[in-house]
């Protein structure tokens, strides 16, 4: 076979175009890729649909390119540059030009496709009539430089910036991870600290966001991400400042997670043996009783080792995906002022957080949750949370256990209610039950008492600290639900949200009181009205809400 030039074929016209984009085309041509992209337009030949009474939808794969000499040469030459020149002087937004081979997953070889990118900014979208002479344009440009064999195809795909994976979903407790992945999930609770001081570790306190600005935001306290001789103000407004990053678990910890999945790994590993065990002392024998035990132990055996495999796995992707720092990384600190006396006589103890898109899609964000765990039944949970069921039986804000695990925030406690509560412990002394989730005590349950306790915060500047009355501030106090129940909170626990049986939001956790250990005797809670309050002080998030709180 002659080669074949650029000369040779410059004179060519192009192929005639295949017929107008479909809607079901738009949707389902590229049908079996990952992020099901919509096609705007394309060159190549005629698509049909799925037809007769056994017709499916194939799914479609991206391949390797394969060798290409003239593409090779040019692409990077000056090839890709022209492609650009005509997708600018066309006012086309685009997002990415990808040389790829799209093939049926069942077909040997597929297409070379130029597959253009489009930015996605609704309301507005590149109309077919623009793609299509986009891909007229540049199907051109390829059959000029002798190129017969690629087609064009334009399709909707924005860029996300693959700093590190998104956060996971929280999933049912069937799941052998459900609880291992929590630190990596949305939910509330998991263990943050700034990157420049990673052995200062915290808690991830809620979510905000700000009508009209696709942004996710994170508040925490401010002690979490800031050592004490930087207590001043702080605040990010320009792309040109440094940025302090925060990332969900410190090194230590990130390894100490691992640790606890490869002994549950091997853990599994010691009930498959010991129900082999089972099965061989059975073995030979056919009475009812033998072939229960037999029948069991296989059972059993399964389960076992379906859990070994899924926590291989999981185990697998976090040493892929999350085992960097950068991989790891949140976001970073916007806005967080010096730790002071604040509105109320509160404690002023708060960092918010800009989070990476990469890490969770605003969009996408499902809202403000606490996972329950499985530290607690739910009987044990419901108990806890509702101590007194005769004296409170006449509350409607009492807890039901979410079939999901997940207990949704919604809006803040009254400040009357704080003070005044409905509800009565045991002894029959009025309480308001509340619950947090921390990186150090997990879920705990506690009861805020109707007094507000003062304390004395070595966080406030020297002046503040030698004046006494100046560094003395007020918070809600949380004490243990029972002597059983153990501290409500301790150190590493600070920046968690404490919220009631209906998740409505009573604060953040800013410190306790204790002995010589890490335990709190007393934990202290800001208010949630003031933690606001100062938070819309900084002009972008003047308007900032509490994300799918039924108050927002």
């Amino acid at each position: 076979m002659s080669a074949v030039t650029s000369s040779s074929l410059s004179g060519l016209q192009a192929p005639p175009l295949p017929p107008r984009v479909s809607a079901a085309e738009a949707e389902h041509y590229y049908h079996g890729l990952p992020s099901k992209p919509r096609l705007i337009a394309r060159t190549g030949a005629p698509w049909h649909p799925p037809s007769g009474p056994e017709a499916y939808l194939r799914c479609k794969e991206l391949r390797i390119p394969g060798q290409h000499e003239l593409l090779t040469q040019l692409w990077e030459d000056n090839l890709a540059i022209k492609v650009h020149d005509i997708l600018n002087k066309n006012h086309v937004d685009w997002s990415s030009t990808d040389i790829v081979r799209i093939a049926h997953d069942d077909e040997p070889d597929g297409n070379l496709i130029l597959w253009i990118g489009v930015w996605v900014r609704p309301p507005t979208r590149l109309s077919y009539e623009a793609g299509i002479e986009v891909a007229r344009q540049c199907k051109r440009l390829l059959l000029d430089h002798g190129i017969t064999d690629v087609d064009v195809e334009l399709r909707e795909s924005n860029i996300i910036q693959t700093v590190g994976p998104r956060l996971l979903r929280p999933t049912d407790i069937i799941d052998p991870t459900a609880i291992l992945r929590e630190p990596f999930t949305t939910t509330l609770g998991i263990t943050i600290c700034a990157e420049d001081t990673p052995w200062a570790e915290g808690t991830a306190g809620f979510f905000i966001a700000v009508p009209g600005v696709d942004k996710l935001f994170l508040v925490t306290a401010r002690h979490v991400l800031f050592p004490r001789a930087e207590n001043k103000h702080f605040e990010r407004t320009s792309e040109s400042q440094p940025r302090r990053n925060v990332l969900v678990l410190s090194e230590a910890s990130f390894q100490e997670h691992l640790f606890r999945i490869k002994r549950d790994i091997q853990d599994q590993d010691i009930v498959i043996a010991s129900q082999e065990s089972r099965i061989a002392g059975v073995a030979g024998q056919d009475d009812a009783e033998s072939q229960a035990i037999r029948e069991d132990a296989e059972h059993e055996k399964k389960k076992a080792d379906r859990r070994a495999q899924t926590l291989t796995n999981f185990l697998q992707e976090l040493l892929g995906q999350w085992s960097t720092n950068k991989s790891r990384t949140l976001g970073h600190v916007i806005f967080s002022p010096e730790i002071v006396v604040g509105a109320g006589q509160y404690t002023q103890d708060i960092a918010v957080i800009e989070v990476d898109a990469s890490k969770i899609s605003p969009a996408d964000f499902p809202g403000n949750f606490i996972d329950l765990g499985t530290k607690y039944t739910p009987v044990e949970l419901t108990r806890k949370m509702l101590p007194n069921p005769n004296l409170n039986a006449r509350n409607f804000n009492k807890f039901t256990w979410p079939g999901n695990r997940l207990l949704k925030l919604s809006g803040p406690i009254p400040q009357a209610e704080m003070r005044h509560p409905p509800m009565s412990d045991p002894d029959g002394e009025a309480c308001i039950p509340v619950l947090k989730r921390g990186r150090t005590t997990d879920l705990t349950v506690g009861k805020a008492t109707t007094f507000v306790s003062y304390t004395r915060n070595l966080y406030f500047s020297e002046p503040a600290r030698r004046d006494g009355a100046a560094a003395v501030s007020k918070a809600w106090a949380v004490i243990p639900l029972d002597k059983e129940s153990g501290p409500f909170a301790a150190k590493g626990d600070s920046g968690a949200v404490v919220v009631d049986g209906v998740g409505r939001i009573a604060g953040i956790l800013t410190g306790g009181g204790g002995g010589a250990n890490d335990a709190c005797d007393v934990a202290y809670v800001t208010p949630i009205e003031f933690i606001m309050e100062a938070i819309h002080k900084f002009t972008p998030l003047a308007d900032a809400y509490i994300k799918n709180a039924l108050s927002a």
